[in-house]
């Protein structure tokens, strides 16, 4: 890749592309529907996550019914576990490399704005970001490319030029939908096929991934 045609911003996905949270979030939706429904598995959990925690409580129920308990249940869960989520090895190393390198960083999450700032506040990573948009600030959530195009316009740039790194189909589906240069992490999960072959490359682990960064965004080159 040529400098010239080298990406302008990386947008990253928070939970389980740069921090090693997706156990919680899985045991803690688990534990919040649990006594109002039959205990889902870890891949219906996984599927029902996108956007903020209302609407992941809520798909999990089915219904309304219930929601205001299991949505305390779950936010007193995460509360109570927050201090156990670590960023992925090689995160504050690569962020702190795109920052020296005056590439703009952004963050693209499901997570409400309250829970996002105080994980970013846990991890010292409050000024790491050019941009936020979080589950609760749009009408609309992943999929929807909605979040994503804000932080594009924000840059003043064209989507192709902005590389989004994220580890769910919902991520994966938002990105391709933006037209942005997108990187999705399996974590050893099977994509979407459909969405994994418009990617611009699927990997293992988010290693893997901000390995690939580095070389599009910092080397200027793909293999």
């Amino acid at each position: 890749m040529s400098a010239a045609r080298r990406p302008r911003g990386v947008v990253f996905d928070l939970d389980g592309t740069l921090v090693d949270s997706m156990p919680i979030v899985v045991a803690g939706l688990t534990a919040a529907v649990a006594p109002y429904r039959r205990r889902p598995s870890p891949a219906a959990v996984l599927a029902a996550l996108g956007g903020p925690s209302d609407a992941c409580v809520r798909r999990l129920l089915g219904s309304r019914r219930h929601l205001p308990a299991a949505l305390a249940a779950y936010l007193g869960y995460l509360d109570r576990h927050e201090g156990r989520i670590r960023p992925f090895r090689g995160a504050p190393r690569l962020l702190a490399d795109l920052r020296a390198a005056g590439i703009p960083r952004g963050i693209w999450t499901g997570r409400e704005r309250r829970s996002t700032l105080a994980r970013l506040r846990a991890l010292a990573w409050e000024s790491e970001f050019d941009a936020l948009v979080c589950g609760d600030d749009l009408r609309s959530h992943k999929p929807d490319p909605a979040g994503l195009l804000r932080i594009v316009r924000r840059w003043r740039c064209r989507p192709a030029e902005v590389v989004f790194v994220g580890d769910s189909d919902q991520d994966l589906a938002g990105g391709v939908a933006a037209g942005a240069t997108v990187i999705a992490i399996s974590n050893g999960r099977r994509l979407a096929a459909g969405l994994a072959r418009r990617a611009a490359a699927v990997v293992a682990t988010p290693a893997e991934a901000y390995a690939r960064v580095r070389a599009l965004v910092l080397a200027g080159a793909v293999d």
